[in-house]
Parts: structure tokens; C-alpha cells; sequence
């Protein structure tokens, strides 16, 4: 949102301007005024200021000091100055500041002076521009750009939606990613299992690094490849065929074959170059089959959850995974509890986004946990996080104390391994019903709440500055997404909404009080009686004053 402040000492010229500029209807852009210099610098220290339409003389301060002040605080300001008179000094003087775009006549009539607004809107355009910020993108991008990778990598790897194929190569380029948004990826989890002298998180840090850095180097001889540390422990590798050779072509499935065997094979060097390189002891699992980017998240938790399938966990293991999902698989204890786990997880996720998604991963969670709790310490381990789980969630979105009450939470107070597994079932349902019911309760009531307080504000301050940043500032949100927001609840604009109450209020001083016209003007917010008149009649089809006698 651009915003522009108009500072005239005359009320009638102040007011003409203002009212021009909101109907002029520029797109996303906030119009404040000021009756002299020094308003105009009690406006530029609470808000960023873009643009400055502003007189030369005036009383106290003039037009030219108050140009100092606005580049002391606000450097990218564009200023337009507005003189009744052909003052060459001054003129001379202006266009020397780099910050002055033009220096108008009030003669000069609206027309010109809206072009110089646009004129200036567009310099700021211009100068937010990518094009026009190549230079600092060039210098910074490279540094930025490992960073940039990591969190796109680790996002794709969340991701369950269906891609578009052209946005998600463009989220490649962007940040130099080397894959094809086209093809299929390999996905491979490389995971830490001695850490023998990497002691502190800062060794074990650059250790991961280490590790994806021989990962890269060995593999891409013959693919693309890339790494990047999903946790503590666990590096992920995404693998697709490298870039087809013009000395050696072959069709697409023999290419991916060839390089799912130089994967498969290259991975034994991955391990025995940490063993002697970086005396780490890892096990590695790679996908079987290539799978496309939406099954990415599903692929890498199958791969994570294999680590737990047969003997030998804590060895350097070396496995191929199948990750088809209609594999039926007999999970053993530990891949039991590894899944149920993850639903668990995925169920907190999606009640802490408010998402209904969460009752799909609820199921999952039960059916999982169903099958090992003979077990008891399987059925100790589940029953101890899901009360974790829900304790967690309750206090991330405080709702803990309302819970004590409304929900029954002492009853977990009561529950062991004893306690049957339906009625543990439909006690989390309900706990997860609640939460999501409470959150949707929640958001509508501020937002209730909200639009109670920014009419009780209006009403209130008829009187004084009405401006969109005023406003905001007392719902403490952004002005530009208050606009927004205000109009998708209402169905009109703030501004709409302001003008109703200021007639409402004018009917009101009219009919029921014998307040002069000049008072009535300034308890709803004009300065400048005469265009009182003009607002009134152009909204009810007479003068105030004779509505007064009509009325009466």
C-alpha cells in the first residue's frame, strides 16, 4: 500500500484536495492530510510517508524545511510542491533536491496535479522493481542461495498437493535448483547412526554437511543430485538421470535404469567414505522406484519408517525400499510404533493449522496403534504420547485452561494401560473436535470483535483524523490488510462505511441540537464549512440547512 499526505494550511484548499484524491480512486493507496508543517511531522514520525503533496508557504515552518525533514526520515519520499505563485527561488531551489518530482502551480488546475501524483507513482514503481534490483540480486543471491535451496527441498518434501508442472519448475530455477519439474526424483535418506567423537551440536552440524557434501560429489558423476539435513540425524538425497549427453543418447526408461544402478551402486561408496573420511558409522534406504514430486512426503516417511524393518538396527544398513503404497508390509514392533508415531504427528499438525485433514491421519493413528497394543509397553508408549500430544496442542493454542472445564480433561488423569482402547479412541476424537471447534469460535469471534471496535472508534471520532492507518493502529493490523479484510466482511469499504456515520451524525446535530452550521461541520470531521455543504447535499440532495427547515 502506497500512502500520500496532502499539507496545506488553508482548509478549503486542504479539504478540495483531499476530497479529489479519494475519489480518484487509486489503486491501493492511503490519502492523509495535514494542516500545517508541523501535523505533517507528527504524521512522518508514526507512518512511512511515500509521497508528499505539499504548499510552499506556510505559517512556522514552510514547504522547503519541511522537505529536510521528510528526507531526514524517509529517503524514497517523492515530494510535490504547491505554490500560488511563480517563485523562480524557490523553484530553482526544489528541483535541486533529488527527492522533489515536479513543482506545481495551484493554478495549474487538478489534472495536472493528479499526472504529477502518477508520475511519482510510477518512480516508486520503478525503483521497487525487479528489474531495477538485478545488481543487489546478483550480489546477494549467491550467498543466499544454499539457504534458499534447503528450505524449497525440505517444503517439496512436505508438499502433498498436486504440483503444476510450469509453477514448480519456476520455484526450481528460482532458486537454481537442477531438477525437472517434468520427471520423477529418486529419493534417498542417509541416516547417522554412530556419531562416535562428534560430540556437540556444532561438530554434529558439520558433520551433516559432510555427509551431504560426499553424497553429492559421488553421485553426481552420472545424475543430478542434491542433499540437505532433514533433523538431528537424517540427510535426504533427491536423485534424477543427469542431463541427457549429445555424445550418448538413450530412450528415457533405459536412462533411468542406468541410473538407479549407478545409485544403488554408488551408495556402498557413500558409506565407506564416511566410515574413512569422517569415521562415521550410517545406514542408508533408497527408494526402488522413482516417485513423483507429490509422493515425495509419503515416499521419504516410508524410507525413514524402514529403518526399523528386520535386525540390525544401530548397524550401518543398506536397503532398497519399495514405497508403492499398496505394498502390504507386516510391520514388526518398533516399525509399529515408528508409524503410529508419525500419524500422530501429522494429526497434531493438521489440528494446530485447523485443518479437517486431521481426522483422516486420527483414523490412520488408531488402526496403527491398534494392531500392537497386546503389548504393553507398545500400549504405554501410545497411550504416553497421545496425553503428551494433547497437552502440547492445548497449550500451543491456549486453550489448556478452557479444556480443565468445558473438555473434562482431568479424565486423563485416570487413564493407564488398563483403560480400553475405544474409550481412549473416542476421549482424543472428542479432545480434537473440540480444539478445531474452539479455533473456528475463536477466529470468529475476533473478528467480531475487531469490527465492534473499528465502529465504536468511527462513532467515536467523527471529530478527529479517520484515516485508514488511524484506524489500523487500533486494531493493531496492517492498513492495507485491514482495507482488504473490511470489505470481504462487510461487502464495502471503511471509507463508505465513515461517510454513512458522518451523515448519520450530521441528521442527528441537525434535527436534534442548535448547533451552528460551522459546529456541526467540525464534530463530523470538516474543517471547512463550505465543503460541509457540498458533502451533505451531494449525499442527500439538499443544503444542511435546508434539510433543517424541511425537517422541522
Amino acid at each position: 500500500m502506497q500512502r500520500m499526505l496532502i499539507v496545506d494550511d488553508e482548509p478549503i484548499i486542504l479539504d478540495g484536495l483531499y476530497a479529489f484524491f479519494q475519489k480518484a480512486n487509486f489503486q491501493d493507496m492511503e490519502i492523509i492530510k495535514a494542516h500545517s508543517a508541523f501535523e505533517a511531522i507528527e504524521w512522518l514520525n508514526s507512518v512511512k510517508v511515500d509521497i508528499v503533496l505539499s504548499d510552499i508557504c506556510m505559517p512556522g515552518m514552510d514547504g522547503m524545511e519541511l522537505i529536510e525533514k521528510i528526507m531526514d526520515r524517509w529517503p524514497r519520499c517523492k515530494v510535490l510542491l504547491l505554490t500560488g505563485h511563480n517563485e523562480f527561488d524557490y523553484a530553482h531551489q526544489a528541483i535541486r533536491n533529488p527527492c522533489v518530482v515536479d513543482y506545481l502551480l495551484k493554478t495549474e488546475g487538478m489534472s495536472q496535479i493528479r499526472t504529477a501524483v502518477e508520475r511519482a507513482l510510477a518512480q516508486i514503481s520503478e525503483e521497487n522493481d525487479f528489474r531495477y534490483q538485478n545488481a543487489w540480486f546478483r550480489s546477494k543471491l549467491p550467498r543466499a542461495l544454499p539457504q534458499l535451496q534447503r528450505q524449497l527441498m525440505l517444503d517439496l518434501m512436505k508438499r502433498t498437493e498436486r504440483h503444476d508442472v510450469s509453477s514448480l519448475q519456476e520455484e526450481l530455477d528460482a532458486v537454481q535448483l537442477p531438477f525437472r519439474s517434468r520427471e520423477c526424483v529418486i529419493p534417498v535418506i542417509i541416516r547417522v547412526e554412530e556419531w562416535n567423537n562428534y560430540q556437540t551440536q556444532a561438530d554434529r552440524s558439520l558433520i551433516r554437511y559432510a555427509v551431504a557434501n560426499v553424497a553429492e560429489e559421488l553421485l553426481q558423476d552420472k545424475s543430478t543430485v542434491k542433499a540437505v539435513d532433514l533433523d538431528y540425524q537424517v540427510i535426504a538425497c533427491l536423485i534424477q538421470p543427469a542431463a541427457e549427453s549429445t555424445a550418448y543418447r538413450v530412450n528415457a526408461q533405459e536412462q533411468w535404469e542406468q541410473t538407479l544402478r549407478f545409485v544403488y551402486g554408488t551408495l556402498e561408496s557413500v558409506q565407506q567414505s564416511c566410515a574413512d573420511c569422517l569415521n562415521l558409522s550410517v545406514s542408508i534406504m533408497v527408494s526402488e522406484q522413482a516417485v513423483a514430486w507429490m509422493e515425495l512426503n509419503q515416499a521419504i516417511a516410508q524410507l525413514r519408517l524402514s529403518i526399523h524393518e528386520g535386525p540390525g538396527l544401530g548397524m550401518e544398513k543398506l536397503l532398497r525400499v519399495n514405497v508403492q503404497p499398496d505394498i502390504n508390509v507386516v510391520p514388526n514392533p518398533l516399525s509399529q510404533q515408528a508409524v503410529a508415531s508419525l500419524h500422530l504427528d501429522q494429526v497434531k499438525q493438521h489440528v494446530s493449522a485447523g485443518d479437517s485433514e486431521w481426522i483422516t491421519s486420527f483414523q490412520k493413528w488408531t488402526e496403527s496403534s491398534k494392531e500392537g497394543l497386546q503389548d504393553p509397553f507398545f500400549r504405554m508408549k501410545v497411550y504416553t504420547e497421545a496425553g503428551s500430544a494433547l497437552i502440547e496442542l492445548l497449550h500451543e493454542l491456549g486453550l489448556y485452561e478452557p479444556a480443565k472445564e468445558e473438555m473434562g480433561l482431568s479424565r486423563m488423569l485416570h487413564f493407564d494401560i488398563h483403560t480400553p482402547w475405544p474409550e481412549l479412541v473416542i476421549f482424543y476424537q472428542s479432545a480434537f473436535e473440540w480444539m478445531i471447534s474452539k479455533r473456528s469460535d475463536t477466529r470468529l469471534n475476533d473478528q467480531s470483535q475487531i469490527l465492534i471496535s473499528i465502529h465504536q472508534y468511527i462513532k467515536h471520532h467523527l471529530e478527529d483524523d479517520l484515516s485508514l492507518t488511524r484506524i489500523a493502529q487500533e486494531v493493531s493490523l496492517n492498513p492495507s490488510y485491514l482495507s482488504r479484510w473490511y470489505k470481504r466482511i462487510t461487502g464495502k469499504g471503511i471509507s463508505e462505511y465513515i461517510h454513512d456515520r458522518r451523515i448519520e451524525r450530521s441528521k442527528e446535530l441537525l434535527l436534534g441540537s442548535s448547533c451552528k452550521m460551522h459546529e456541526i461541520s467540525a464534530k463530523v470531521g470538516f474543517s471547512d464549512q463550505h465543503y460541509f455543504y457540498r458533502f451533505f447535499k451531494k449525499a442527500i440532495g439538499c443544503t444542511p440547512q435546508e434539510y433543517r427547515d424541511q425537517k422541522s
